[in-house]
């Protein structure tokens, strides 16, 4: 019965901690930023892919973003070259399975005109780094049967 609630008592701990990492980092995200740069790292040349299934690279970059830590939601405006500019909701959350990892990772997906429950695909993305005043997310999707690493770096307004 002993060891029955160590381990109880433990088990309680771990969770408890991944879920206070994953709250501190989501605190972290809160506020507006700006995504200044999208680029390939161990790739050779530009690929202009549609990011989240939604528009080109090139519209993403100096796009306005604004994330909201208590509801876990969120807004950006796409203003990249010569593309519409379109405000878009999305919902997000920090996977605490990975939070204690050296890039936790984010749950991310676009809900404009919808209710979160029902958009069925979003985005896994690592959080290379997250400073006070700049972040660098990644994103590995697959282009032309490769994988591409696709990665954004934002500063904080």
């Amino acid at each position: 019965m002993k060891y029955i609630t160590i381990i109880a008592l433990s088990l309680l701990l771990t969770s408890c901690g991944s879920a206070y990492l994953a709250n501190k980092v989501e605190r972290q995200l809160k506020g507006d930023w700006v995504l200044e740069e999208v680029s390939f790292p161990n790739s050779s040349g530009f690929f202009d892919t549609a990011i989240f299934n939604l528009a080109e690279v090139t519209c993403f970059e100096n796009s306005q973003w604004s994330f909201v830590s208590n509801n876990a939601t969120g807004d950006f405006i796409l203003d990249g070259n010569a593309c519409d500019k379109q405000e878009q909701n999305f919902v997000w959350y920090i996977d605490k399975q990975t939070v204690e990892s050296s890039t936790p990772e984010m749950l991310f997906k676009i809900t404009t005109n919808q209710k979160a429950k029902a958009v069925d695909e979003g985005s896994r993305l690592s959080i290379k780094s997250l400073l006070e005043d700049q972040m660098v997310w990644q994103q590995k999707v697959t282009l032309e049967n490769k994988e591409v690493i696709i990665e954004m770096t934002f500063v904080k307004q």
